[in-house]
């Protein structure tokens, strides 16, 4: 896909969630270097600061104007969801370009969580990354952990809000670890014998994602990053630098926002249908590490109701994830947003039945909307030996159960509640809340 300059945009989501895209608009904007903004703001002192303040807020306000012009959601809701998202996000993009992009200073740092969303993010992941330079070596270390699905990518740049595509990766599956679930990773250009990620020139950050099934019981990973045999003083704070990532964070927002609505364009094609992302984009490599995900535009009006059903594979992993109109997932500490491996009901003879519905459906396996009406959705099958359709049914809400199969699995009030306080007993568990 081109953009209006010709760039070619690399629509793999395995290039997207990779790791961070810190370069992705120096060239767009001729931001200055550390050396040229460092000579201009001591020319005009406390006035030039400003004005490139300003700036700043002027793309964060351009990321809002362009956010309204390109969603279908006209709701107010849908509008004050946006501008949400655009704060919420400009954390993530800070951390990008100021607070964790120093690859002689590497720290593990949080993509996504419940403060913080984009792009078809998992309400069953936790996403980690830091910053590396294949000019060094770098150890990864601590204990696993048992979140059901572990990888780890090195990213290349691109200029998508997430990098570019994707270099090596270690799964979970393939990591050697102590009985106690120590580990030890090396990351270098060149081999090192044991658990070893070749970094390539291309190479500016690392992502590990972890896809937890019984969030409850499944731990996260506890680890640290290290250089090995080199140490360097820490960066001096310079005013060019911090305003130079200031100017990135603010084109990063509107890039974020552009490419994800683009991206969107392609499922409200199909609404209420699971395209595949490689069959759409026509990306020949797998999109997600270690599997082909799938995603729908879904759109259910008020009094409506949509009943997905599918049978899932055996695979090392699997999930449905519910978003927002601005592809970030719905309220996934209070609400039911997704299902997985573990959380799932499945009917006596395998099948999945969810339904997406703006109130209670009695059924177990509940997408709720959360005031929405419309969004994105992702399935996403890891390591599966098949790849099952999802097929997709909008129907009056009052007619649910007369287009359900006979017997269906229902849920009582007390057992909703139980679903929900153990979801939240499992966020505690993944972000260390306690």
């Amino acid at each position: 896909m081109e953009d209006a300059s010709g760039d070619i945009w690399d629509l793999s989501r395995r290039g997207l969630f990779a790791g961070g895209g810190a370069v992705a608009f120096a060239g767009l904007t001729g931001l200055l270097g550390s050396a040229g903004a460092q000579a201009a703001t001591a020319a005009g002192g406390d006035a030039a600061l400003l004005a490139e303040f300003n700036a700043v807020l002027h793309r964060i306000q351009e990321a809002a104007n362009l956010a309204f012009t390109r969603s279908s959601a006209r709701r107010p809701l849908d509008r004050a969801a946006g501008l949400l998202h655009i704060l919420s996000n400009l954390s993530l993009g800070l951390a990008f370009h100021i607070h964790n992009n120093d690859p002689q200073h590497p720290e593990l740092f949080r993509y996504m969580g419940p403060d913080r969303k984009q792009g078809g993010d998992n309400q069953s992941a936790l996403y980690l990354g830091f910053a590396v330079d294949a000019a060094h070596t770098y150890r990864l270390y601590g204990n696993r952990g048992s979140a059901r699905h572990l990888s780890i990518t090195t990213v290349e740049r691109g200029p998508t809000p997430w990098g570019g595509g994707m270099g090596a990766a270690l799964f979970g599956r393939d990591l050697k670890s102590e009985p106690d679930g120590s580990f030890e990773i090396i990351l270098s250009a060149t081999p090192h014998p044991g658990n070893w990620i070749k970094l390539s020139p291309r190479d500016f950050r690392v992502t590990i994602r972890q896809f937890f099934g019984d969030w409850e019981n499944e731990r996260p990973m506890q680890a640290r990053v290290e250089l090995v045999g080199e140490a360097f003083p820490p960066r001096e704070p310079a005013a060019g630098q911090i305003m130079a990532g200031l100017r990135e964070t603010g084109d990063w927002i509107v890039n974020t926002i552009r490419f994800w609505q683009d991206t969107m364009d392609m499922f409200r094609k199909t609404p209420n249908q699971f395209v595949s992302w490689r069959t759409l984009t026509g990306d020949k490599v797998n999109a997600t590490p270690g599997g082909d995900p799938a995603c729908c535009y879904w759109n259910v009006p008020q009094g409506q109701a949509l009943i997905l059903r599918t049978r899932p594979p055996k695979c090392e992993y699997w999930n449905i994830e519910f978003n927002n109109p601005w592809w970030e997932t719905m309220d996934y500490v209070h609400r039911l947003s997704g299902t997985n491996i573990h959380q799932a009901v499945l009917e006596d003879d395998g099948e999945l039945i969810a339904v997406v519905a703006h109130e209670d459906p009695g059924v177990p396996n509940w997408l709720d909307t959360a005031g929405f009406v419309e969004g994105m959705m992702g399935r996403r099958w890891i390591f599966a030996e098949t790849l099952p359709e999802v097929e997709l049914t909008l129907v009056p809400h009052d007619a649910l159960f007369a287009r359900l199969p006979a017997g269906v699995k229902r849920i009582t009030a007390a057992g909703r509640q139980a679903q929900i306080a153990a979801r939240r007993r499992g966020i505690y568990n993944r972000f260390n809340w306690m």
